[in-house]
Formats: C-alpha cells, structure tokens, sequence
C-alpha cells in the first residue's frame, strides 16, 4: 500500500508551486492525477507529465480507476505518492469510488459564476460544500492551505463562516 505524501485539490494541477515546494515537502517521486476529463486526454495527459520535474513519474488515471486500484493494491507504490485533483467533484467521486484517502488539503479552486470565494485563492459553490461536508462526516479530515506557508485551517471553521447552515 501507498504512502501518501499528500492528497490536494488545486485547479491548476502541475505548476510552479506544486513541483518546486509540496513535491519537495513531501518527497514524492510519483504522482497521480485523478481527473475523469483529463484521463480521456491522452495529449493533455502528455503535457502534465512533461511539466513535472526530472525523477517524477506522473499517471493520470480516472476517478473509478483510482478506487478500484487504491481497494486492490493501494495504488501500488512504496514511496510516498502526491496525488492531485483538479475539482471536489473529481475528489467526491474517487472518494465514493473507494479510494479513501484520510485527509484532503484544499489549495486552489477558481472563481466563477455561482461560487464565492471561502479563503484565499479557494471559491466553492453549494454543491462542493456538501460534497465536502459528506465526506468529513464519513471521516475525512479536511483543510484549506493555499501556499506551504499558510496556516492550515480546518473545514469547521470555514463551514461556520461560509456554510453555518449546513
């Protein structure tokens, strides 16, 4: 079974900050992109894994593949794995899939219409707040931290600001 180094939500997926402080913090040398979208582009697929850095190997694998594997074999990796999502979506759905991951960092999701910004560079919408809340009651411990320097706030406390009647 996998050691997981770290297991995020960041709409930009592979960027400057992923690869260059929370690959580093983590000493991860794989990386998994659960993302059904993503998983069907194979040319997408090819420019994720060029971004990465040397020593890096990337999968890009579906949101069912990622629980079926995670049940199976744990992923398969004796090192620790970074794993990203680009979405709660993406994240509700391995987690129902059965990759049950143990905590969910929250970094980045963008704006939009319907969404309202909850902390720093992170908007929600109703639905990726129940979806998270769902999955915090199942026993997934969840926090906001944008930037590896940022204090890490837990879903309880932005719940009671954003979402108090939830």
């Amino acid at each position: 079974m996998a050691r997981i180094g770290l297991v995020r939500i960041d709409s930009r997926l592979i960027h400057g900050q992923v690869c260059t402080q929370w690959l580093y913090r983590t000493g991860s040398k794989k990386v998994y992109i659960i993302d059904d979208t993503a998983y069907k582009d194979t040319f997408l697929s090819s420019i994720y894994k060029m971004a990465c850095p040397v020593g890096v190997e990337l999968d890009t694998i579906s949101t069912e593949e990622a629980g079926k594997r995670w049940q199976e074999d744990g992923l398969g990796s004796l090192e620790p794995i970074f794993v990203l999502f680009k979405d709660m979506g993406n994240a509700y759905r391995a987690y129902k899939a059965g990759f049950k991951y143990p905590e969910l960092q929250i970094g980045g999701i963008g704006g939009g219409v319907g969404r309202k910004n909850v902390m720093g560079p992170i908007s929600f919408d109703d639905k990726d707040a129940h979806m998270l809340d769902e999955m915090v009651s199942d026993g997934l411990t969840a926090i906001f931290q944008p930037v590896p320097d940022d204090k890490r706030v837990p879903w309880a406390d932005v719940k009671a600001k954003h979402y108090p009647n939830l």
